[in-house]
């Protein structure tokens, strides 16, 4: 890619071009005060605590190093060789290794930069004075560190005059806050919590401070906001949100309980509630250990269990999960000695007696795993990471017909393994109404809004980080009915008092278990100079500046960077009051970006459309008892909640997101170097699978392999793939175009079907429900970017990125 230039002359001046690469400077990395407060470790203004101190400063020399140099530690960051600014056309401002240099290569810089004009184009372009930067505005005017530097440069000048200016600079050392640091998710309920007893209060949940006029004009935009949904427990007939420590840990206790699964008493399952019969969906064991035989095999393999969730893409945790084999007695047994994949779990009467039947949750779209347990600590099953290891299509086909179960109601999800169709909202909207059909003109506009296809389900342990939900920002974040909507009873989903009341009873305490959990850590060594260069970027780096020439359209509102729609994280930039009003908001992320803007595939906002939205207002999970309030917490993409604001998807928080490969809100692209670098996104491809026992390749089939050390790709952070090109595993003219790019005619025509008729995009699973032989299953391991809902376009603006940026930006979101 060529190197990009901007204009960053001023009036008089002559002009000096600086790469975007070199504008890390002393820009956004020299800073360690962005809002005129002082800078520290301390309690002090601008969020960036402690002060200058130490009285005033008597020299030049102390000036630096107690005010000057602690900022160029940042500066150090780009500015030495090998380093984002070791470019070219930024060789006007470099630093090196050698602290002991540092005042020397300011001067030579200030030199090169053309001194004072009558003020440095140091401190121009830090202040926004000049041509926009990388940078975006660190050193505001006013600010200490605007100050220090104005006085050291002038002292450069005129070594004579000095003693006049260091009048009022402070003479003490600046600490930094760090430019790396993470919550790594969860709610921040529960890190308050921690150590205090039972009856500590409460603050405020963070996401209720995301509110209209909330961070206006700050570099992180907000444009949807926090209901209360609860505001009146008594007429909504939810719990309450918790008011202490202990009640907190109650609910949480509570949600445990009902959604980990693993054999526990109470555990909840699909369209069953807690019942412990299963419901319409509980299984006899028998129909799990006989499914080998379905698989085309002679015989029961010895590891069947893990073959079981190999096969349907479903990881074992290392906690017991048991189910009784043939012949075995699970009272006798203790459950008995099989060992189940985490989305089943074994179903126990009140007195925790074993009853040998086997029921589905909610972890099959919302656990999957990342490394191998061995491979390090907190690696293998991730509760809440999302699950793009499943084939959940392939796994009802076969689970229901040996169960003689109706396992068709699986078939909305998954057109290829990994993503599924778990949000068709407009289904459940259909069923679950008060008083039966609503027929009324939004009916018919919910029959005809299509399919909203593959989806990638985004991790549990964001929730706590998003004012809203789901991958449009469809519902209300504290609007909890919704997450329990597979494990409604029946009769709740038709509508039914019963069922409906059970979710109220329990909705809640789910939440509160979800929410909990934290993103593993990333488990391979980082790069640190080089990740906080990526802090750098991710949080200033406009890439709608001038000089880049960015075709996309830039979205409305923030200062243009990565952590414009997608929060702020960095210590460093959490507390500084140009980027959040509080502290507190860290990681929150609350913008919906146009599909105008973000320009991805459009067919799940598009198929949640006015009349998807309206036809909730009545339905039991869009709340309806609030609707027309100031709380309303039904679908908040009606016109007369989201007003001009238009339609698109939510950008979502960042923690975790190492282990939450593929990306975009489908799951289209595989790694996020291909994210921000579009031009190298592959058309069809594959992940690479589990290798297969010795004597079993060839007979079995595999999952996608999670392994760290063979699969994982940390330079583009995402799992390792293949490439396909059009005819392997695809039928030409049908799924791809040979020796093209572009989308088959068919799947156009396919696509119009599909986007506006409910359910229609369905009968694309029918060979797999008519007849799943070894090589079908296989190639529903290819992701086909040409299929309904599956196109890896949009989220192009990173395009503009150099390639040592896109390393650094890599590097540092493998710290979140």
């Amino acid at each position: 890619m060529r190197k990009r230039a901007m204009n960053l002359g001023g009036s008089g001046a002559a002009v000096r071009v600086f790469g975007v690469a070199a504008m890390c400077a002393v820009l956004a990395a020299c800073s360690g005060d962005y809002s005129g407060g002082t800078v520290g470790t301390g309690s002090g203004t601008g969020g960036n605590g402690g002060g200058n101190g130490g009285g005033q400063a008597r020299s030049m020399e102390e000036l630096f190093t107690g005010q000057v140099q602690p900022r160029m530690d940042f500066c150090r960051s780009c500015h030495i060789p090998g380093g984002v600014a070791d470019v070219e056309d930024g060789h006007d401002f470099m630093l090196s290794a050698a602290k002991s240099q540092d005042l020397a290569n300011l001067k030579a810089s200030w030199e090169r930069l053309g001194r004072n004009n009558p003020t440095s184009r140091i401190l121009l372009m830090s202040s926004g004075q000049e041509t926009p930067h990388t940078g975006g505005v660190p050193w505001p005017q006013g600010s200490d560190a605007y100050k220090a530097m104005d006085v050291l440069l002038k002292c450069f000048a005129d070594p004579a005059g000095c003693a006049p200016l260091l009048v009022g600079i402070g003479g003490g050392t600046v600490t930094e806050l760090p430019l790396l640091g993470s919550q790594h998710g969860g709610h921040a309920w529960f890190d308050y919590c921690a150590g205090k007893d039972d009856a500590a209060v409460l603050p405020a949940d963070p996401r209720s401070r995301v509110q209209p006029g909330a961070n206006t004009g700050k570099a992180v935009h907000f444009n949807v906001y926090w209901k209360d949904c609860h505001v009146d427990p008594e007429r909504v007939g939810e719990k309450a949100q918790p008011r202490t420590c202990g009640e907190l840990r109650e609910s949480y206790a509570r949600g445990e309980k009902l959604m980990r699964g693993n054999g526990g008493i109470g555990s909840g399952t699909f369209f069953a509630g807690d019942d412990p019969s299963g419901g319409v969906l509980g299984l006899p064991s028998s129909s799990i250990t006989r499914l080998w035989r379905m698989w085309g095999l002679s015989e029961r393999p010895d590891n069947f269990d893990e073959l079981l969730s190999q096969r349907y893409g479903q990881p074992m945790g290392a906690a017991r999960n048991p189910y009784p084999l043939d012949g075995e007695d699970p009272q006798a047994t203790d459950g008995g000695s099989g060992q189940l994949p985490a989305f089943m779990t074994q179903l126990r009467g009140a007195n925790g007696e074993w009853t040998g039947k086997v029921g589905f949750t909610c972890h099959a779209c919302h656990t999957g795993a990342a490394g191998l347990p061995g491979e390090g600590e907190g690696l293998g099953l991730q509760y809440g990471s999302g699950n793009s290891l499943q084939d959940i299509a392939l796994m009802a086909r076969e689970i229901g017909i040996s169960g003689i179960s109706p396992g068709i109601v699986f078939s909305l999800f998954g057109t290829s393994r990994g993503t599924n169709n778990a949000s068709d909202v407009n289904i459940f909207y259909l069923a679950n109404q008060a008083n039966g059909l609503r027929l009324d003109p939004y009916a018919l506009g919910v029959l005809t809004s299509g399919s909203t296809a593959s989806g990638d389900t985004p991790a549990w342990w964001n929730m706590g980080h998003r004012p809203l939900k789901f991958q449009d920002g469809f519902y209300a974040g504290d609007a909890s009915r919704v997450d329990l909507i597979f494990y409604m009873p029946i009769d709740g989903v038709l509508g039914g008092a019963a069922g409906e009341n059970w979710v109220r009873a329990h909705a809640q305490d789910a939440d509160k278990w979800a929410i909990s959990l934290k993103s593993p850590s990333y488990p391979l060594p980082v790069d640190r100079p080089l990740a906080e260069q990526g802090a750098i970027l991710f949080h200033s780096k406009d890439l709608w500046a001038e000089g880049l020439d960015n075709p996309a359209p830039k979205p409305a509102g923030g200062n243009g960077s990565c952590a414009s729609c997608h929060g702020a994280y960095s210590p460093r930039f959490v507390h500084n009051s140009a980027y959040l009003d509080d502290p507190a908001l860290e990681g929150i992320a609350s913008y919906v970006v146009a599909k105008e803007v973000i320009r991805t595939d459009p067919a799940r906002v598009d198929t949640n459309n006015e009349a998807v939205n309206q036809y909730g207002t009545s339905s039991f999970l869009g709340f309806p008892e609030t609707v027309g309030t100031e709380q309303d917490c039904s679908s908040q993409n009606r016109k007369e909640i989201r007003g001009d604001r238009p339609p698109g998807y939510l950008a979502p928080p960042l923690y975790g997101v190492w282990a939450t490969a593929p990306y975009l809100h489908n799951g289209s692209v595989p790694d996020a170097w291909s994210l921000l670098k579009p031009a190298e996104r592959p058309k069809i491809w594959r992940r690479v699978s589990t290798p297969a026992r010795e004597d079993q390749e060839g007979k079995v089939v595999m999952g996608f392999d999670t392994s760290i050390q063979r699969a994982y790709a940390p330079d583009k952070l995402g799992w390792k793939y293949d490439a396909l090109p059009c005819g392997s595993g695809t039928i030409p003219f049908l799924d791809c175009t040979p020796g093209s790019d572009a989308d088959p005619a068919l799947q156009l025509i396919l696509a119009q079907l599909y986007g506006n008729v409910i359910l229609s995009w369905n009968l694309g699973n029918l060979p797999v429900f008519l007849q799943a032989t070894r090589q079908q299953v296989e190639d529903r391991k290819i992701y086909n970017t040409h299929l309904y809902s599956q196109g890896n376009e949009g989220h192009d603006f990173t395009a503009v990125l150099t390639d040592q940026e896109r390393r650094a930006l890599i590097e540092y979101m493998k710290t979140l």
